[in-house]
Protein backbone atom coordinates (compact mmCIF):
# COMPACT_ATOMS: atom_id res chain seq x y z
CA UNK A 1 0.00 0.00 0.00
CA UNK A 2 2.75 2.65 0.78
CA UNK A 3 4.65 1.62 -2.91
CA UNK A 4 1.22 2.87 -4.19
CA UNK A 5 1.02 5.51 -2.31
CA UNK A 6 4.39 6.77 -2.83
CA UNK A 7 4.63 5.89 -7.01
CA UNK A 8 1.32 8.02 -6.58
CA UNK A 9 3.12 10.78 -5.40
CA UNK A 10 5.98 10.46 -7.39
CA UNK A 11 3.56 10.73 -10.64
CA UNK A 12 2.11 14.14 -9.27
CA UNK A 13 5.18 15.69 -8.76
CA UNK A 14 6.57 14.52 -11.68
CA UNK A 15 3.41 15.80 -14.03
CA UNK A 16 3.43 18.95 -12.07
CA UNK A 17 7.02 19.41 -12.55
CA UNK A 18 7.16 18.97 -16.49
CA UNK A 19 4.41 21.57 -16.63
CA UNK A 20 6.64 23.96 -14.69
CA UNK A 21 9.09 23.27 -17.17
CA UNK A 22 6.77 23.51 -20.32
CA UNK A 23 5.65 26.95 -19.19
CA UNK A 24 9.00 28.60 -18.41
CA UNK A 25 10.27 26.97 -21.78
CA UNK A 26 7.44 29.06 -23.44
CA UNK A 27 7.60 32.00 -21.81
CA UNK A 28 11.96 32.10 -22.27
CA UNK A 29 10.96 31.90 -26.26
CA UNK A 30 8.51 34.76 -26.22
CA UNK A 31 10.87 37.02 -24.39
CA UNK A 32 13.66 36.43 -26.47
CA UNK A 33 11.71 36.67 -29.71
CA UNK A 34 10.31 40.19 -28.02
CA UNK A 35 14.10 41.56 -26.97
CA UNK A 36 15.23 40.06 -30.21
CA UNK A 37 12.81 42.80 -32.04
CA UNK A 38 13.47 45.49 -29.22
CA UNK A 39 17.32 45.52 -30.62
CA UNK A 40 16.53 45.01 -34.11
CA UNK A 41 14.38 48.42 -33.97
CA UNK A 42 17.18 50.17 -31.46
CA UNK A 43 19.64 49.21 -34.10
CA UNK A 44 17.64 50.53 -37.04
CA UNK A 45 17.07 53.98 -34.94
CA UNK A 46 20.88 53.95 -34.47
CA UNK A 47 22.33 53.11 -38.03
CA UNK A 48 19.99 55.90 -39.05
CA UNK A 49 21.26 58.41 -36.64
CA UNK A 50 24.71 57.34 -37.28
CA UNK A 51 24.51 57.65 -41.10
CA UNK A 52 22.88 61.48 -40.73
CA UNK A 53 25.45 61.91 -38.67
CA UNK A 54 28.33 61.34 -40.71
CA UNK A 55 27.09 61.48 -44.03
CA UNK A 56 26.01 65.64 -43.54
CA UNK A 57 22.74 64.12 -45.15
CA UNK A 58 19.40 66.28 -44.57
CA UNK A 59 15.83 64.67 -43.93
CA UNK A 60 14.55 67.55 -46.63
CA UNK A 61 11.12 68.95 -46.56
CA UNK A 62 9.10 65.92 -46.85
CA UNK A 63 9.84 62.56 -45.14
CA UNK A 64 12.72 60.36 -46.27
CA UNK A 65 13.45 56.88 -45.80
CA UNK A 66 16.26 54.62 -44.69
CA UNK A 67 16.45 51.15 -45.19
CA UNK A 68 19.02 48.74 -42.85
CA UNK A 69 20.50 46.83 -45.14
CA UNK A 70 21.24 44.20 -41.84
CA UNK A 71 18.94 41.37 -40.19
CA UNK A 72 20.29 41.32 -36.26
CA UNK A 73 17.72 38.55 -35.08
CA UNK A 74 15.82 36.07 -36.73
CA UNK A 75 12.68 35.94 -37.15
CA UNK A 76 12.99 39.64 -37.51
CA UNK A 77 10.84 42.33 -39.18
CA UNK A 78 12.11 44.19 -41.87
CA UNK A 79 12.18 47.89 -40.75
CA UNK A 80 12.41 51.43 -42.14
CA UNK A 81 13.26 54.71 -40.58
CA UNK A 82 11.31 57.45 -41.82
CA UNK A 83 13.01 61.03 -40.47
CA UNK A 84 11.30 64.64 -41.32
CA UNK A 85 12.30 67.83 -40.28
CA UNK A 86 11.23 70.29 -37.55
CA UNK A 87 13.41 72.98 -37.98
CA UNK A 88 16.84 74.09 -39.42
CA UNK A 89 19.34 76.61 -39.27
CA UNK A 90 23.07 77.26 -40.63
CA UNK A 91 24.51 75.08 -37.58
CA UNK A 92 21.54 72.53 -36.01
CA UNK A 93 19.18 71.01 -37.80
CA UNK A 94 16.19 69.16 -35.30
CA UNK A 95 15.18 66.06 -36.81
CA UNK A 96 12.23 63.49 -35.81
CA UNK A 97 13.02 60.06 -37.02
CA UNK A 98 10.48 56.95 -36.90
CA UNK A 99 11.08 53.46 -36.83
CA UNK A 100 8.27 51.46 -38.65
CA UNK A 101 7.70 48.09 -40.91
CA UNK A 102 8.69 48.28 -43.95
CA UNK A 103 5.33 47.21 -44.72
CA UNK A 104 4.00 50.11 -43.68
CA UNK A 105 3.45 52.96 -46.21
CA UNK A 106 5.46 56.04 -46.32
CA UNK A 107 5.75 58.14 -44.00
CA UNK A 108 4.91 56.63 -41.00
CA UNK A 109 2.56 57.93 -38.73
CA UNK A 110 3.37 58.69 -35.39
CA UNK A 111 0.32 56.10 -34.47
CA UNK A 112 2.39 53.07 -36.54
CA UNK A 113 5.57 54.23 -35.00
CA UNK A 114 8.04 51.60 -33.42
CA UNK A 115 10.06 53.91 -31.76
CA UNK A 116 10.40 57.63 -32.51
CA UNK A 117 12.92 60.05 -31.58
CA UNK A 118 13.42 64.16 -31.81
CA UNK A 119 17.48 64.76 -32.58
CA UNK A 120 19.03 67.73 -32.51
CA UNK A 121 22.14 67.70 -35.38
CA UNK A 122 24.83 70.16 -34.76
CA UNK A 123 26.63 71.02 -37.66
CA UNK A 124 30.23 73.57 -36.23
CA UNK A 125 32.79 72.50 -37.63
CA UNK A 126 34.72 73.67 -34.36
CA UNK A 127 32.66 70.97 -32.63
CA UNK A 128 32.24 68.12 -35.56
CA UNK A 129 29.05 66.29 -36.32
CA UNK A 130 27.62 66.13 -33.09
CA UNK A 131 23.77 64.95 -31.61
CA UNK A 132 21.35 66.04 -28.56
CA UNK A 133 18.86 63.89 -28.41
CA UNK A 134 15.46 65.57 -27.02
CA UNK A 135 13.27 62.45 -26.77
CA UNK A 136 13.06 58.64 -27.47
CA UNK A 137 9.94 56.92 -27.25
CA UNK A 138 8.85 53.53 -27.57
CA UNK A 139 5.10 53.02 -28.50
Amino acid sequence: MLALIFLTVCGITMGALLTYSNSSSTATTALRTARGTDYDIDAAMNGAIAKMRTTGATCGTGASGYTPSWTLNVPSVALRVDCFQLSSSATQRDDVFLVCPSSQAAPCPDAKALLRAEIIFYDTPSWGNSIDVQTWSNS
